[in-house]
């Protein structure tokens, strides 16, 4: 299942301290040139191992789970490399050769954006990724997000199928 959880800190806001503190397994995706400074904690987005402890899943599912917190990466690549893969879609460009922030580990930006790619923007958006797993509009239902051989699905499934699942994760 799930190997890391993309973190949004501007939706947190206090809760993120909280996050952090049940998981010292994270980096923010907002780090200076040289990888040592975070910038902008306060809204940065941040990847954490997942699953941690039990006290990390139930916190996560209780208190974010419909309120657009993040979202579940499934992965087989090492924590690194999917670190490096996010960092790459920070920042994007206008047309107009405005640079402005993509937040696409916000939940309600990237169940928009997945379906408008063509196979080359999604191939190159999932990389190392096989499955994105997030809320659907209706906090009752979870979506998932694949890619196989260059079509993206889309599974819309009920959430208390999905919390099931992540809750057994930490039980092994």
């Amino acid at each position: 299942m799930p190997t890391t959880l993309l973190l949004d800190a501007a939706r947190m806001e206090d809760a993120m301290d909280r996050a952090r503190g049940l998981n010292p397994l994270h980096a923010s995706l907002y780090r200076n040139k040289d990888g040592q400074d975070e910038i902008l904690p306060s809204v940065a987005p941040f990847l954490f191992e997942y699953p941690y402890t039990a006290d990390f899943v139930e916190f996560v599912m209780n208190e974010g789970w419909g309120n657009s917190w993040g979202l579940w990466v499934e992965s087989n690549a090492e924590f690194e490399e999917l670190y490096k893969h996010f960092r790459r879609f920070l920042m994007v460009q206008t047309e107009e050769g405005q640079e402005l922030y993509f937040r696409f580990y916000d939940p309600r930006v990237l169940r928009i954006f997945l379906p408008t790619c063509d196979q080359d923007q999604l191939a190159e958006f999932f990389g190392p990724v096989s499955q994105f797993i997030m809320e659907d509009e209706d906090p009752a239902f979870c979506i998932l997000f694949s890619l196989w051989q260059g079509q993206l699905f889309v599974d819309r499934q009920d959430a208390s199928l999905l919390k099931y699942i992540l809750n057994d994760e930490i039980s092994r």
